[in-house]
């Protein structure tokens, strides 16, 4: 019988031949003769430096907002609490495009924010990383709440009610109780949603 650390070395070692195969595949079938071109010209450099910048921009916004949005949903018990948070999930089914055309509908040139303004004109340009990063946080956002969520409604009732008998308020708790348990979960969402950011090059 294989192990745990074995298997685990050998899952990592398959994820490793099989994504060195694909980038092989994909570079004898590239027209640049050189690969040091990829490292050297300046255009591949600015599209590697932008998507980087934008998704730590994205990571942070998403994951970012995503912890005081978790923090409230376990501290408020509304109706249709369960209802929105199933909506959240719908971002993961969602199609791409159908995303797209409702955040231009929303903040485009001739979305319904600009309609309201008297002048009719856009908060803010959507084209580039304006859209880039609202497009992001608009499907990851939702989903990083989620887990958050999870991890904080975790946290044993034991040391809540510990919390609660020593007086602690909403500040303290968070920070004593469920930062801790938050923070070690915190690399596991930060990855995902750096991995949903990568994939975007400028205009």
């Amino acid at each position: 019988m294989i192990q745990t650390p074995k298997a685990g070395l050998v899952v990592a070692l398959f994820i490793a031949v099989y994504v060195s195969a694909s980038l092989w595949t994909l570079l004898s079938y590239s027209s640049i003769s050189d690969i040091g071109l990829l490292f050297t010209d300046p255009y591949y450099q600015h599209v590697a430096k932008f998507s980087f910048w934008q998704a730590s921009l994205s990571t942070l916004l998403s994951v970012g907002l995503a912890v005081p949005v978790a923090h409230a949903f376990s501290r408020r018990h509304f109706w249709g609490r369960e209802w929105l948070l199933k909506l959240f999930a719908t971002t993961l089914v969602m199609p791409v495009l159908v995303g797209v055309f409702g955040i231009v509908a929303i903040y485009g040139n001739q979305g319904i924010i600009s309609r309201w303004l008297n002048d009719g004109s856009a908060l803010f340009s959507i084209y580039g990383l304006n859209g880039i990063l609202l497009a992001h946080v608009f499907f990851n956002l939702p989903f990083a709440t989620r887990l958050l969520l999870v991890t904080i409604e975790g946290v044993p009732e034991e040391q809540r009610k510990l919390a609660l008998h020593l007086g602690m308020n909403s500040w303290q708790c968070f920070r004593l109780v469920e930062w801790p348990r938050l923070k070690s979960h915190l690399p596991h969402v930060i990855g995902w949603s750096s991995c949903c950011a990568l994939p975007a090059l400028p205009r």
